[in-house]
């Protein structure tokens, strides 16, 4: 019984670390802040889309439409990453979040992405 259980011990472990160390696909989450002012939150997301490894976006809005400043646009966001273009050219990991931030805050009418590095998950 405790060499079975042993064995499923450290199968599980070297399963987590070896999940961990190739996995391709992470996400992130953030308060996105745009100016709808300038242009309007779908072109700005499509914008986002089309970001090398970007696969799908979600956003939640914590205020109400009309409570909110159209020139500081508040929105919960969620990014999912393949790290496909990535994986050939020399691997792909967390710190490639990170660029990926930066190339958001780039989109034209985006004015900050904050993520805690806490919300960076691999799935």
């Amino acid at each position: 019984m405790k060499l079975n259980y042993l064995r499923t011990l450290v199968k599980e472990e070297l399963s987590k670390k070896l999940n961990e160390e190739y996995q391709d696909k992470y996400k992130m989450i953030g308060m996105l802040i745009t100016n709808i002012d300038i242009r309007p939150q779908k072109e700005i997301y499509s914008d986002i889309r089309s970001i090398p490894g970007v696969t799908v976006i979600s956003s939640k809005e914590p205020l109400e439409f009309n409570q909110q400043d159209q020139s500081k646009f508040q929105a919960l966001m969620t990014v999912k990453v393949d790290g496909h273009p990535w994986i050939t050219k020399g691997g792909f990991s967390r710190e490639k979040m990170l660029e990926i931030r930066k190339e958001i805050l780039k989109v034209k009418g985006v004015l900050s992405f904050n993520v805690n590095p806490d919300n960076i998950t691999s799935i």
